[in-house]
């Protein structure tokens, strides 16, 4: 979460960064339709309609928290939103075509959905509108300084029943024939090198996800959500577990700090620290028994080490080979195996990120060549009066990192993305939009 300093901050990504705020429609799109090329990504998750309420005191010396229990003035304003909406209206304007994976109900905010989808450039196909269902809605409550207070978010559609023509909704149609015979047909069709999922599907629905992504080699992001939904790529049903490096279910993920250790909790707890694949990669990473905390800290910082970030990254690596941590104002915090060819093991320029490197006889090495774990300072300082809204930052962040690695292909790096995807969730940041029009003119940095 963004906590601004009293006169300015220094802003990354932030931590609550998944709804929007602003006025749906009030920019443009400068993105073009997607309609006619095969999208190179697709983002499956939610389309919400969101309220964004702003603390308003009456007075200048009143406290910036809204008070409990009663009501507040407020400045509420209302647009389209969603994670997956986020993420592939960002990644649209920053690279090439994107297909949005969701469904709105049969209601008026679902047509407002769609009529807002068309006038930012984004390609409709993949939404699925379903009848006696209410589109999603996001609430989110934020104090005098925008910064998040509570949300409450109903994102029940994506796996609740939906009505056939002529039935009523208490069919016994489901989302798992949606899933089936809408979304993972298109995706066999198009064949998208980079799927992102977020968090809002139910787990029996992320494991269809991912088994269709394996089928056609799609690099997978996911997207925690909240702390409450992040452990849900945890619970997998049993016949579909979790797979671990150098064959990953998941390739990619962005948490914030809360969420890494909902993420590291949930995988604890279930016992994915037990498993024996997991332990083969472990024991491949080439960090002593002693612990590397001299290694981290010299990596990161004495603070990040204290509370346990990098540590927590490095347990997940197994299943998920690449972390990009939010850390709001401290920037972003990357772990990455590398593969045992990777050539920035012999790099002089990677030298100083190489946290350990494996030395474990080839049959033994589950593919690891290393760690690399690098520190990015944040992008820039922002006045608090510039900050709108750390809402749908962090979405942004994600969308831009996608676009550029499906642009560059098969040999992109992500460290080399993430400053300018620092600097598009500035623009965010800044917006009154969950995504501002403004990141297409970083199209041409990636």
């Amino acid at each position: 979460m963004f906590q601004p300093a009293p006169q300015s901050q220094i802003v990354g990504p932030g931590s609550s960064d998944h709804t929007t705020s602003g006025v749906s429609k009030a920019v443009s799109s400068p993105a073009k339709s997607n309609t006619a090329t095969s999208p190179t990504v697709f983002v499956a998750g939610a389309l919400a309609v969101d309220f964004s309420c702003d603390y308003a005191p009456i007075s200048s010396n009143a406290s910036k928290e809204p008070v409990l229990h009663t009501s507040n003035p407020a400045k509420i304003s209302q647009s389209l939103g969603g994670v997956a909406h986020n993420v592939a209206r960002a990644a649209n304007l920053v690279g090439d075509p994107v297909r949005l994976c969701s469904s709105v109900g049969d209601d008026l905010s679902g047509k407002a959905a769609l009529d807002a989808l068309a006038t930012e450039g984004l390609d409709s196909s993949g939404i699925k509108t379903k009848s006696g269902s209410s589109t999603a809605q996001y609430v989110a409550v934020n104090n005098a300084s925008k910064d998040l207070v509570i949300a409450m978010a109903d994102m029940n559609i994506l796996d609740e029943p939906a009505a056939k023509p002529g039935q009523p909704s208490t069919s016994t149609s489901t989302a798992s024939d949606t899933l089936n015979d809408f979304w993972l047909p298109q995706l066999q069709q198009s064949k998208p090198t980079h799927l992102v999922l977020d968090a809002n599907w139910q787990p029996p629905s992320l494991a269809r996800w991912l088994e269709a992504a394996k089928s056609i080699s799609a690099h997978v992001a996911f997207e925690p959500v909240s702390t409450a939904k992040a452990l849900k790529i945890f619970q997998l049903p049993p016949k579909t577990p979790l797979q671990v490096f150098p064959n990953p279910s998941i390739h990619l993920s962005t948490p914030n700090s809360m969420e890494l250790s909902a993420m590291y909790t949930a995988a604890r707890s279930l016992g994915f620290f037990d498993r024996n694949d997991w332990w083969a990669v472990i024991d491949a990473l080439g960090i002593p028994s002693t612990g590397a905390r001299v290694a981290m800290t010299m990596a990161t910082n004495s603070a990040l080490v204290d509370a346990g970030i990098p540590q927590q990254t490095i347990q997940l690596l197994p299943f998920i080979p690449t972390i990009c941590v939010k850390l709001g104002a401290d920037g972003v915090l990357l772990t990455q195996i590398l593969p045992a060819d990777d050539p920035r093991l012999s790099d002089p320029a990677s030298s100083p990120y190489i946290l350990s490197r494996c030395f474990n006889l080839p049959e033994e090495s589950a593919g690891v060549g290393g760690v690399y774990m690098r520190l990015f300072p944040a992008a820039e300082m922002v006045e608090e009066k510039d900050i709108i809204s750390v809402n749908g930052v962090g979405d942004t962040f994600l969308g831009t990192i996608i676009a550029g690695l499906a642009k560059r292909g098969k040999d992109a790096k992500i460290e080399e993305l993430i400053d300018v995807a620092q600097k598009a969730a500035v623009l965010t940041l800044k917006s009154k939009e969950a995504v501002s029009p403004e990141l297409a003119s970083l199209r041409s940095l990636l």
